[in-house]
């Protein structure tokens, strides 16, 4: 046996030893790494260049699209990809010199091509002011060949810089492979070090070995158990179109059903159907959330949202049952609130529907109340957005509140009421919140009541105006509003074909059925449809591929589809998107987003009617006339493109001013409306009675006209065009004038 002096020299240089080739491998292959490193960031920068400069060439055909159409049609509404490009092209452009910034070559590429670009945006911009002032002036312009010659001189530089990019690229490929191959040379040494000083080491740790062998068990059982654990989520995930195919005929026929059995008996019975089907679907949808969000793959959409439709939507669905059960309901937003913060404002009302419709559940005496408010942060844009719920229920022990927030545990105190459920809404809410940059605690006392505190400390303020997202009260909806039209529907189930069946029964529309992608593009190619109903999830060809070969087919480029699915995601390819299950109001509401509505009557006549309902005074004045068609030059078309609030409150106020002056109901009237729609940020309202303005200034004008035509024995004195600059209505496709 070895002295313990001389064991322990022995034992110290061994570990010495040890120690230096470890770090020694450690530092040649980290080195070797972080080299690589650098080379696979630069390599991706270059992979960025290719999709910016597509989107580049994107926003460029879309403003060249935009104002072709209005060259030919001089239909504004063209123009909105062109305006949209004005602002995207300086943002766009600086982002691909900010990733060329390395290469001067590719650099100086990208400049000129920015150079030629704002050509063509300068061209564009006389080419749009010409047609606004007559057609033959912006044929003459083009007949010029500046344009042409503009974009000659664009595709030229694009492809000359893409052969830029891609020698560039490839040189770039070039020097990532000689990185990965010096770096697994420098790891192979570095592991050779490694496995040298593991067998010098190797009788220094002989002692631990069987521990470690146990310790290694342990963990290699609990890696296998939680990749089951993600194995397990993943598949429920994936499970949501499966599960939601079914359960979308399920409610659908029952809801059919229930409007044409007229026995009250057969009518309970439905509506037991019904409510279990509803509740199996809640149940079913927090299943699958906490999976997704065990998966990894549940998704945060951030928009624009109005904390005061939200207290707003919150308090219409929970007034009737907290009515029913005799319980005080409020819900209350601090009145500096801001109008618009960036969240996602579906998730939100998700949390919040589950904990104020957990607070009812388990209050049966006093009351409910959700407390809103936003505190702006100092010399931010950003605001902490705190929510409480509080209640006078049944309360919760204090050795169950940190368990209520695990997936299916519950307080167990009010079992009747607690056995609805899955145990899964609060685990939803807190992993939610969490998600959202979050927390929620919860005080209470058992008997007395809780309360849920929900907070976001860093929300962004948004500067975009929020749309609204009310719910609608009214269930039963009249297909025959819109106009007649030709509807295809693809879907493999059989029963969904006849649920959609059974809800278009005695409507004016025309349905063509076909259960799968190939039959779609046929029966699409035949009948051309007026909108497109698909499902996603289809054997053989699926509704993506079938729309991207409808897609091709000349004349149905821009025919609307909407997808009709189970998933809860929707790529962006579709110009609607409808999930399983749906109601006929849900379908009714998505399509009614492209088919005009049938039977309504144009503006005219809804001004018209309108005005007869305010008591129309007479003709209005010309002085009157005369300054409104000012307002209709400058600023409405302005306002009309902007939609800002303020503008147009100071635009209302201007028409009612106008309105009380020369005694004008009509006028008062519609400023009213106006000014009401902006102070309550109504925006669909608004854009609507923004649009009308024209309309009311034309009818003006008509009753002018009919008065002096009635006092000059029918001589009718034509009035002065308004400007040109008002936005012009839509036109169908049947009514658009054509040119001699």
């Amino acid at each position: 046996m070895l002295q313990q002096p001389k064991f322990h020299a022995i034992y110290q240089l061994v570990v010495g030893i040890w120690l230096t080739l470890a770090i020694a491998g450690v530092v040649v292959a980290g080195i070797s790494w972080i080299r690589l490193s650098h080379t696979i960031s630069a390599f991706h920068r270059w992979n960025a260049i290719g999709p910016q400069l597509d989107q580049i060439l994107q926003t460029m055909l879309n403003s060249e699209t935009g104002v072709r159409g209005f060259l030919i049609t001089g239909n504004t509404n063209y123009l909105d990809p062109y305006y949209r490009a004005q602002s995207d092209y300086r943002q766009e452009f600086h982002n691909l010199a900010t990733l060329t910034a390395g290469s001067p070559v590719m650099l100086k590429a990208v400049l000129d091509l920015r150079a030629q670009s704002e050509m063509l945006a300068d061209y564009n911009r006389q080419a749009v002011g010409a047609r606004k002032q007559n057609f033959e002036s912006a044929r003459a312009m083009i007949d010029t060949g500046k344009g042409t010659q503009i974009m000659d001189q664009i595709r030229a530089q694009v492809s000359a810089l893409g052969k830029l990019y891609y020698g560039q690229k490839t040189a770039a490929q070039a020097e990532l492979d000689t990185r990965l191959s010096r770096a697994i040379l420098t790891s192979l040494v570095a592991g050779m070090l490694g496995i040298v000083a593991a067998i010098i080491a190797y009788w220094l740790v002989h002692i631990l070995k069987n521990k470690q062998a146990r310790e290694t068990d342990l963990i290699r059982a609990m890696i296998q158990s939680e990749r089951n654990s993600r194995e397990k989520s993943a598949f429920l995930a994936n499970m949501s179109h499966e599960i939601r195919t079914p359960m979308n005929a399920i409610l659908g026929f029952s809801d059919l059903l229930q409007g044409e059995i007229g026995d009250v008996r057969h009518q309970k019975y439905v509506q037991s159907i019904r409510s279990s089907a509803a509740s199996l679907l809640q149940l079913i949808n927090d299943i699958l959330d906490m999976s997704k969000i065990e998966a990894g793959v549940l998704e945060l959409h951030p928009e624009p949202t109005d904390p005061w439709e939200i207290c707003d939507f919150i308090h219409t669905l929970f007034s009737e049952p907290a009515l029913k059960k005799g319980i005080g309901f409020e819900c209350r937003l601090a009145p500096e609130s801001p109008r618009s913060v960036l969240l996602d404002r579906v998730r939100l009302r998700q949390i919040m529907v589950n904990l104020v419709g957990n607070a009812i559940k388990f209050t049966d005496r006093g009351s409910v109340e959700v407390l809103v408010s936003c505190q702006k942060r100092d010399e931010s844009s950003h605001v902490a957005l705190s929510i409480d719920v509080l209640d006078t229920g049944v309360g919760i022990p204090k050795d169950k509140l940190d368990a209520i927030f695990k997936p299916f545990v519950q307080a167990g105190v009010h079992r009747e009421k607690e056995i609805q459920g899955t145990g899964l809404g609060l685990s939803i809410v807190k992993r939610l919140a969490e998600l959202m940059g979050g927390t929620i605690t919860v005080t209470s006392t058992l008997g007395e009541g809780s309360v849920f505190a929900l907070r976001f400390p860093a929300v962004p303020v948004s500067v975009r105006v929020p749309v609204s997202a009310k719910i609608s009260p009214e269930r039963r909806v009249d297909f025959n509003r819109l106009r007649p039209a030709t509807i295809l529907v693809a879907d493999d189930n059989e029963a969904n074909r006849q649920y959609i069946d059974g809800i278009f029964k005695k409507t004016h529309h025309q349905l063509v059925f076909c259960s799968d992608g190939e039959g779609a593009v046929v029966k699409a190619r035949e009948i051309v449809p007026d909108i497109i109903l698909l499902d996603v999830r289809m054997p053989g060809m699926d509704g993506r591929q079938a729309l991207a070969e409808i897609r091709r087919i000349p004349g149905l480029e821009l025919v609307p589809a909407v997808a009709v699915t189970g998933s809860s995601q929707n790529d962006g390819s579709f110009n609607g998107y409808l999930r399983k299950p749906f109601s006929p109001r849900e379908l009714f509401d998505e399509m009614a987003e492209f088919l005009p509505r049938h039977g309504a009557g144009n503006d005219m006549d809804i001004i018209e009617a309108s005005l007869a309902s305010e008591g129309d005074s007479g003709p209005v004045p010309d002085e009157v006339l005369l300054q409104l068609r000012q307002l209709l030059a400058d600023p409405w078309p302005a306002l009309c493109n902007s939609m800002a609030i303020n503008e147009t409150k100071t635009f209302a106020c201007k028409l009612e001013i106008l309105g009380e002056q020369w005694h004008c109901k009509p006028l008062t009237a519609y400023a009213g409306k106006l000014r009401h729609d902006a102070e309550t940020y109504a925006v669909n309202d608004l854009e609507k009675h923004l649009g009308e303005f024209a309309v009311l200034v034309e009818t003006f004008g008509q009753n002018k006209e009919k008065s002096l035509a009635d006092e000059s024995s029918g001589r009718i004195v034509p009035l002065p065009d308004a400007g040109g600059s008002a936005v012009a209505p839509r036109l169908e496709p049947e009514n658009i004038p054509h040119e001699s």
